[in-house]
């Protein structure tokens, strides 16, 4: 079909053109078209001579004729007291044309304004915030991540920058739902992609405080995929045109190990990467083979409770055994360079502290009180003999998830020549062998054993007989495209007939420990009677919160994490005394060091979940000297090398 291209085909073209050139546009004609229309009809009425009444002896000046139609067209009820037939009919005729371009005028108006509305939903003005901290992606983490933020800086109200691909309305619904401290927080959102630079501009990162990247939820199927838009948006981030980022902390996850390096640098080294997969593999693995240990960890990277600070005192050339009873609000347990890089968990007792060394210090705040004591003999302390060796364990894991093989590779290590591992999951044992083969190491000390199934079927457990195992891990599996919601539901179901095979066995002293998505769950996994519950979401959460808030603090966090080196464990507190004579923290600090260990809290064993069995990080300091006498289940938490 012929396209008409004559005359008023171009005309209609250009006027359609001009028009659409916004709102300034759209006015200036309004503007044009009613002068046109004033200057119409004042014509008109000196042709026909009508028009204002002249005054006495006199003709009507120019002016006031242009004025007098000007005025028929901004009201139309002006021209009720026209006198003569002519006269009304030129006056109705502007009237109607001042009807039709004041209708234009308000249409005009109305539309520009919602257009700027629907503008202003979509997010699409610029932050024009200084000071804030801006959250890139979007994922179930965000609710947390912002949660955790603001109680680090429970004294201040900040502003959180959130932008994400996601619509911008559903976003701020969702963090109106699920964000708990919502009156500390001013919250901003914003959609767009992190990857762009004319989106990264409109939420000022350079004028951020610090900058937080997550793995999107979208992405969380494909590790290689997530990280690959984490990568870039570092390589955005640190290479804008618009400028440096200058004191701006950055943390971002990755999802595999190896990304942890290219994202490191395509940030020049600037950003704290951490692998929160693996973090977290090693949470859950570490928490199943010591009861109580998630209420640690939980304690830990929370900001309500005790964490880890870094702080500078003078004690040059004093060695680190000498300093462990001088702090009474806080736990010393290592050190950390301040002019350079480097940590050390558990350092030896006669390490002479140096110039440059601050100290790690486990406590509710980062106003540490230092009262030296004087000197400690720990030649004087004795302790029970016990031989540490790597025990011989036998683990359970149903489900199945990413965090499968670092979980493996770290299993490996903790634990003595003729351990197992059975995995229980849904995936194909041909894909699954496959897999473990070309991501983790072969097992040295380790015997693998496969069941194909769903671990949520009865029939199917009747066959594991579950109860058998001491120690058991539920992943997170989603099984394909299932929802947060949905894996949570299938876990919290292995849990319940976990319980059920352990009632009717009469099986006591299973260590169980469940990988939960959403922290709603929490409550729900519990009643299964179960202790070690690892929201894996929040945990994550909580490990990139505490980065952003002190970035020296990452390497210490991946440190406790890892087989080598000290970690923490909750041992007899027969190691340390002899059961039945009093007592104090105190001496349980020193004979923790005499066993090359670093005390960081007791259990006096209550049976009871609001009491939180019992466990205290950093006993305030009347508890420290106040006497006890330790029974059976009484167990002090330590970092240590080994679980001896």
């Amino acid at each position: 079909m012929a396209i008409e291209r004559g005359f008023r085909a171009k005309l209609r073209y250009r006027s359609d053109e001009f028009l659409s050139g916004g709102a300034g546009r759209q006015l200036f004609f309004l503007f044009v078209l009613t002068i046109g229309v004033v200057l119409v009809f004042t014509a008109i009425s000196l042709v026909l001579g009508v028009g204002p009444e002249a005054p006495e002896g006199g003709q009507v000046a120019m002016g006031d004729r242009l004025w007098h139609y000007f005025g028929r067209i901004l009201d139309a009820g002006t021209m009720a007291d026209d006198a003569g037939a002519v006269n009304r009919l030129v006056s109705t005729g502007t009237t109607i044309l001042g009807v039709i371009v004041a209708g234009l005028l308000i249409s005009s108006l109305a539309g520009n304004f919602q257009e700027r509305l629907d503008d202003i939903k979509r997010g699409g003005s610029p932050v024009m915030e200084e000071g804030h901290f801006l959250i890139l992606g979007w994922s179930e983490k965000i609710y947390s991540v912002i949660d955790q933020i603001s109680e680090a800086y429970a004294t201040k109200h900040i502003t959180v920058v959130v932008m994400g691909d996601d619509d911008k309305l559903e976003m701020e619904a969702k963090l109106r739902d699920k964000v708990v401290h919502q009156k500390r927080v001013k919250l901003v959102v914003r959609s767009g992609s992190s990857m762009n630079l004319n989106d990264l501009s409109r939420v000022s990162f350079a004028q951020a405080q610090a900058i937080v990247v997550l793995v999107d939820d979208k992405d969380a199927d494909s590790p290689d995929k997530a990280d690959g838009r984490i990568i870039k948006t570092l390589l955005a981030i640190f290479n804008h045109p618009d400028g440096k980022l200058g004191t701006v902390r950055v943390t971002a996850e990755v999802m595999n190990p190896a990304s942890q390096e290219i994202a490191a640098i395509a940030s020049g080294g600037r950003a704290e990467v951490i692998k929160t997969n693996e973090i977290i593999s090693k949470i859950l693995l570490q928490t199943s083979r010591i009861s109580g240990l998630s209420l640690v960890y939980d304690e830990l990277l929370r900001f309500e409770g005790n964490e880890m600070h870094v702080k500078q005192f003078p004690v040059a050339g004093r060695r680190f055994g000498e300093l462990l009873l001088d702090f009474p609000n806080g736990l010393v347990v290592g050190t950390s360079k301040l002019t350079s890089v480097g940590h050390t968990l558990n350092p030896p007792a006669d390490y002479v502290m140096q110039p440059d060394d601050g100290l790690l210090i486990l406590a509710e705040d980062a106003n540490v009180q230092f009262q030296p004591r004087g000197p400690i003999n720990l030649a004087a302390i004795t302790i029970p003999q016990h031989e540490a060796e790597k025990p011989v364990e036998h683990l359970l894991i149903l489900g199945w998830n990413g965090k499968i093989f670092p979980i493996m590779e770290e299993f490996d290590n903790y634990v003595g020549a003729g351990s197992s591992v059975t995995l229980v999951n849904s995936i194909p044992m041909e894909e699954r062998i496959a897999l473990l083969t070309d991501q983790c190491p072969p097992p040295k000390k380790v015997q693998v054993h496969h069941l194909v199934g769903e671990f949520t079927n009865r029939k199917l457990m009747e066959q594991l007989q579950p109860q058998r195992y001491p120690t058991v891990m539920v992943l997170a599996d989603a099984g394909g495209e299932a929802t947060v919601e949905e894996s949570d539901t299938r876990a919290i179901i292995a849990l319940l007939l976990l319980r059920d095979f352990r009632q009717r066995h009469g099986v006591k002293g299973q260590e169980v420990c469940s990988e939960i998505l959403d922290p709603k769950n929490r409550e729900l996994a519990a009643t299964t009677e179960i202790r070690d519950v690892v929201i894996s979401n929040e945990m994550v959460s909580m490990v990139l919160a505490q980065i952003t808030y002190e970035p020296r603090i990452r390497p210490v966090l991946e440190d406790l994490f890892q087989s080598d080196g000290s970690e923490i464990y909750i041992k007899d507190i027969a190691c340390y005394v002899p059961l039945g004579q009093p007592t104090t923290f105190e001496h349980l600090i020193l004979a923790a060091k005499v066993r090359n260990e670093v005390a960081m809290g007791v259990q006096v064993y209550v049976d009871d979940a609001a009491q939180r069995y019992g466990l205290v990080l950093n006993p305030p300091l009347a508890q420290r000297t106040a006497p006890f006498v330790p029974k059976k289940g009484d167990r002090l938490i330590v970092l240590a090398e080994d679980d001896g």
